[in-house]
């Protein structure tokens, strides 16, 4: 796993990067991404052990992260303290659906995780699940242009300007995907459906 300076000037840094992005600036977001993203994915590597599944729970962490910034509370604990309870959070639901055969995994030791993560977990485990499902609702209702964008940026770490030359399009264009899909997903997080129904899944998750 890459060392990662935990120094006071660090943990400064990143909770002023994490409350800018609370208040919905996307420049500090991107920033916060850039100086956390390859510690990040070794902790959700070394859960998941499949790169490509944990590159799908860092693209959904980083998602998360933008959403609740407002609820980190800098004098509560050291913001990557808190990004990586997000990562592992989001690593232990997939472990959790794996279990029940969601997924392929080479050995039973991933299993044997998820068990204790479950019993562990519990009704936070179900919380979190249900906040993955609300994301991922949200993710679907973006117009694809944006769904793509943040994909490419937060799930295969691409910069705005990689992002144009894939995509065929100006650099402001990306830009300006990338800054209206962060604000529709936190509309569509602020509207939430009924979680009665998520609640069914999960509990049939659970037995």
């Amino acid at each position: 796993m890459p060392a990662m300076d935990f120094t006071l000037d660090r943990h400064g840094r990143l909770s002023a990067l994490i409350t800018a992005a609370a208040a919905g600036d996307e420049r500090a977001f991107t920033e916060l991404h850039r100086l956390t993203h390859s510690y990040l994915h070794h902790v959700a590597l070394r859960l998941l052990r499949v790169p490509s599944v944990a590159d799908e729970v860092l693209q959904d962490a980083y998602l998360s992260i933008w959403l609740h910034a407002g609820s980190f509370r800098p004098g509560e604990g050291s913001p990557m303290t808190w990004l990586i309870a997000i990562v592992r959070h989001r690593a232990l639901s997939v472990l959790r659906s794996a279990r029940e055969g969601d997924l392929a995994w080479t050995g039973d030791d991933e299993f044997e995780r998820a068990e204790c993560a479950a019993e562990d977990a519990g009704e936070a485990e179900t919380a979190d699940l249900i906040q993955c499902l609300r994301l991922r609702e949200a993710m679907g209702k973006l117009d694809p242009a944006h769904r793509n964008s943040l994909a490419l940026a937060f799930g295969q770490e691409m910069t705005h300007m990689e992002m144009a030359r894939h995509m065929a399009v100006p650099l402001g264009t990306v830009k300006s995907w990338v800054r209206r899909g962060l604000s529709r997903l936190r509309h569509y997080l602020d509207h939430p459906v009924d979680v009665a129904p998520l609640r069914k899944v999960t509990a049939g998750a659970a037995v």
